[in-house]
């Protein structure tokens, strides 16, 4: 039985917000999804983020590894994402895919940009993928990072951005709006998940290297980031940052969901880079607009 841990975050920033939006989908099939409340009501939006099981990876991989570079056999990746697209009621012809690098590149997904069943990703290096034509499945892989679903509520467009710390100190989240906005949602209509992710209260950052934060968050802003524990160390809070950059974006404060999931303190369940100096697989988001 998978018992998923939802964080008790420190941090007063918290108190006031939706903490707990991702809940476990098992529908006896062997590979179990997280899905999140505030999107199942939105009609067509489908979205959806792997856990570890129901794949065919083994070892320290096991077993629904959906990463290229992790070192596991081709073969096992193509079959554990074809695993997953029966799940999904989709096809790898219907999925365009990142290949993050850590930056705020953002491209449109397109039918010529599907990856296929030899899973090659046309779309290039980018961090973040937006759509406005139903049915594409956009795709990105995380363990530790953040990932952030993004939503036009009345079904115009969607988002999906992968946000490590260089991404979120760059505030890619904010592009995604931009590109929604660009096709036609207005920020107040978006719902927004920040997806399973390492929490800010285990997310272990040099103290120096905090500052790159504090030259782009206000001082109010860095107050819910950076948890400062002495001269040498800190904690970053990625989700809240994420937060505040999508609030200054125009999306409203009640409209952003966390998924309340730690990668780290779930380890067991869900890949985390951390928790085992990067000897680990990869998990997926997958967000698609349905006709």
């Amino acid at each position: 039985m998978i018992e998923l841990k939802y964080m008790t975050p420190s941090s007063p920033f918290y108190r006031d917000k939706d903490i707990r939006d991702a809940y476990l989908e098992d529908d006896g099939s062997g590979l179990p999804l997280l899905r999140f409340h505030s999107l199942d009501v939105l009609p067509g939006i489908d979205a959806a983020f792997t856990t570890r099981y129901g794949g065919v990876s083994t070892g320290y991989l096991s077993s629904l590894n959906l990463g290229f570079d992790r070192g596991d056999v081709p073969g096992n990746v193509l079959t554990n994402y074809q695993r997953v697209m029966r799940r999904l009621d989709g096809c790898l012809d219907d999925v365009v895919m990142t290949q993050q690098v850590h930056k705020t590149k953002l491209v449109k997904a397109s039918r010529a940009l599907t990856v296929g069943e030899t899973l090659t990703r046309k779309a290039g290096e980018t961090d973040g993928l937006f759509a406005d034509e139903p049915e594409l499945i956009l795709s990105a892989t995380f363990a530790d990072c953040v990932p952030v679903f993004l939503a036009d509520r009345n079904g115009r467009c969607i988002s999906l951005i992968h946000s490590g710390w260089k991404g979120t100190v760059e505030k890619i989240a904010a592009r995604g709006t931009e590109a929604m906005e660009a096709m036609g949602c207005a920020p107040e209509d978006i719902i927004a998940v920040i997806g399973p992710c390492i929490s800010g209260d285990r997310y272990e950052f040099s103290t120096a290297g905090t500052e790159v934060f504090r030259t782009v968050f206000k001082e109010k802003a860095c107050s819910d980031i950076i948890k400062r524990m002495d001269d040498a160390h800190s904690f970053v809070d990625l989700p809240a940052a994420i937060w505040h950059t999508l609030v200054q974006a125009g999306v409203r404060p009640d409209h952003i969901h966390f998924s309340g999931l730690c990668t780290d303190e779930n380890r067991e369940h869900l890949f985390s880079h951390r928790a085992v100096n990067g000897r680990r697989g990869n998990m997926n988001a997958f967000l698609r607009m349905r006709r």
